[in-house]
């Protein structure tokens, strides 16, 4: 890729007899916001250390900036990294805590204040330079981290975790300003995340990893509603899956008998399996549209009872049980204002949802 600030070529990193990750082939683009996502144990956090130089691939190379890193050390890599613990120094004010990198690399004291001045304004802590860790909030101890990471002007930004020790709602907060920080500066950031909803919210494109290997990269729109395989569809949002088994495949579509909703007549591309592949049937909760009337034409629709309501505010999520069929979760957005719940558990209901929005889903 020829706009690539970062290019991964087959990495592969072993501790002993295990392998954290496996034959990675990655391309980052320059000024791009690039999120590695997985569960815990998936090689994310150990692909973004071999990013900054604290592991050596045992397989394979990476290049930044067109440079192969192959025993580059960190201090010498055109990469900062924001931890997870923020790492600030809590005997030091804002400004030195900014400015320790700086008089590390033996800046000339004339620069170090000017360059102080202008990262602390990019993460909009003009004025609390005399300030010590102690005084501040969780989510100004995280801007410092960003600051002091930014004040080097690093080609690429490398953030792991750095919103997991947050609240929920500085959480949500800090995601806006993390986004607005990068379009900014402009560099690359790097992040990484188990959090779906904080990749989904933040990051240009997306790597979802699992067993260390990285099993789709795309934008996150495409991620949601065109996942490559049953990983990817059930680690990114919530997902109602079906088994079923290829009957037969035309040009206009896929005959597909699914457990628990018989046979099926799907829409389908030129990836479709063969007949008789056993597949995954999907379909996500909020393409799910309950009424107590029956449905129109065209829709898959089946009948079932409200098992629990569950009640966030400004959506519900409704689980039924659907009559000689499987569990089935619907997405209900409280659009209306009202004291009481839209559905209730025991009541019967229609689940309609137009056949284009089911997924089909190999391993």
């Amino acid at each position: 890729m020829s706009d690539a600030i970062i290019s991964i070529q087959g990495v592969t990193k072993r501790f002993g007899e295990v392998t954290a990750v496996e034959r990675v082939d990655l391309d980052i683009r320059a000024g791009e916001f690039f999120a590695l996502l997985g569960p815990s144990g998936c090689g994310k956090t150990t692909l973004l250390r071999m990013l900054a130089g604290f592991e050596q691939p045992s397989e394979g190379r990476i290049l930044i900036g067109g440079q192969d890193m192959t025993g580059v050390q960190p201090n010498h890599r055109p990469v900062n990294m924001v931890f997870q613990s923020y790492a600030v120094f809590p005997h030091m004010t804002v400004f030195d805590n900014v400015a320790y990198g700086l008089k590390v690399a033996h800046t000339p004291r004339g620069e170090i204040a000017p360059r102080v001045k202008e990262a602390l304004a990019m993460v909009q802590l003009s004025g609390y330079e005399a300030r010590k860790p102690d005084q501040l909030s969780g989510g100004q101890r995280q801007r410092v981290a960003l600051a002091r990471a930014l004040v080097k002007r690093p080609k690429v930004l490398l953030l792991d975790e750095p919103l997991s020790a947050l609240d929920a709602k500085l959480r949500e907060a800090m995601q806006i300003e993390l986004v607005r920080l990068q379009q900014t500066v402009g560099i690359t950031f790097v992040i990484v995340t188990h959090d779906q909803d904080e990749a989904l919210s933040m990051a240009d494109r997306i790597a979802v990893m699992e067993s260390g290997h990285v099993r789709q990269v795309a934008s996150p729109q495409t991620l949601y509603e065109f996942p490559s395989g049953r990983f990817v569809a059930d680690f990114i949002g919530k997902m109602n899956l079906f088994e079923g088994k290829v009957v037969a495949r035309e040009a206009a579509g896929l005959s597909v008998e699914v457990e628990g909703l018989g046979r099926l007549e799907l829409p389908a591309d030129e990836r479709a399996p063969a007949p008789g592949r056993a597949v995954g049937i999907a379909v996500r909760p909020e393409k799910v549209e309950l009424t107590r009337s029956a449905p129109p034409e065209g829709s898959v629709a089946r009948r079932g009872t409200v098992t629990q309501v569950a009640y966030y505010g400004d959506v519900s999520y409704v689980f039924l049980d659907l009559e000689d069929g499987p569990a089935l979760n619907a997405n209900v957005i409280n659009d209306e204002r009202a004291a009481e719940p839209h559905f209730v558990k025991g009541e019967t209901l229609w689940a309609a949802w137009n056949p284009r929005d089911f997924l089909v889903l190999g391993e």
